[in-house]
């Protein structure tokens, strides 16, 4: 998980709708739909859900603290897509117990290394790594109108980029996979459901569905892009350079958060099978 800043987030809550608009243009779903998308439920099962199980947010600070605004923009996107949220007046140990005893069924809280949303009457524990990958592949989906047998480059093979290929090879993608680190891909050698591109440069330019989640921003020129790329994109910060936004503009979904715990959730009331 990529430590944010106060810049990344500020500001999230009060574009909620307009993003919304945007993602729907894109992909055909609104933020709340990926989210059912990517844990597999429907609008109506998470709405049904969300009536039920009201969601404490909660300040961590251990390791480098409390990134500013990070809890009340978690909270904003929570009450976006219809659940009943609050921000707990205490941290750590103390907001976990404040939050149950203020009737909380989701604990959602983040330090320097994990982000979970804990579900305390199931024992669910959705890992925002794995909803954020889950997210970002359903948004691709949606824009390509579904991913079997397309080949989805996936640029990282870190935490991120290993649980995006898990969901491709479920999707039944034909996924491949590059890192500037060739040790992070030697596993995947002899998966045969992935293939290991050597040469970013090459592989940039013969994928037209791709997918970045390295922690590098400002490197993907939209001249060394497949012409009929479509993009989704997790990386913080954001891969494209400016000027290839403007120009692929409409062909890719990038956010910091908002996918991500709207993924969180839903796999969060997901009841377990």
């Amino acid at each position: 998980m990529t430590r944010l800043v106060q810049q990344d987030v500020v500001g999230i809550t009060c574009q909620l709708n307009r993003y919304d608009q945007e993602l729907e243009q894109k992909t055909g779903m609104t933020l709340r739909q990926i989210a059912c998308s990517a844990a597999g439920i429907s609008e109506d099962e998470f709405m049904n859900a969300a009536v039920r199980n009201t969601v404490a947010v909660i300040p961590v600070t251990t390791g480098e603290g409390v990134i500013p605004c990070f809890v009340q923009v978690v909270q904003g996107i929570a009450c976006h897509l219809g659940v009943q949220a609050f921000e707990t007046t205490e941290s750590d140990v103390a907001g976990m117990a404040e939050g149950v005893s203020r009737g909380a069924h989701i604990l959602l809280m983040a330090d320097d290394s994990r982000f979970i949303a804990l579900n305390t009457h199931t024992g669910t524990v959705a890992d925002n790594n794995v909803a954020t990958a889950r997210g970002f592949v359903a948004a691709l989906s949606g824009m390509a109108g579904g991913l079997k047998d397309r080949e989805v480059l996936v640029l990282g093979a870190g935490v991120v980029g290993r649980e995006i290929l898990k969901y491709l090879k479920l999707l039944e993608a034909r996924a491949a996979v590059f890192d500037v680190d060739p040790t992070k891909t030697r596993d995947f050698e002899g998966d045969p459901a992935v293939t290991v591109e050597l040469k970013r440069g090459s592989a940039l330019a013969r994928y037209r569905y791709l997918i970045d989640a390295t922690p590098q921003g400002n490197f993907l020129l939209a001249s060394d892009l497949h012409p009929g790329v479509m993009m989704a994109l997790p990386g913080v910060p954001l891969g494209l350079t400016l000027e290839s936004c403007e120009i692929l503009k409409g062909r890719y979904v990038h956010d910091p958060l908002q996918i991500g715990v709207a993924a969180m959730l839903a796999l969060a009331v997901k009841k377990k099978s």
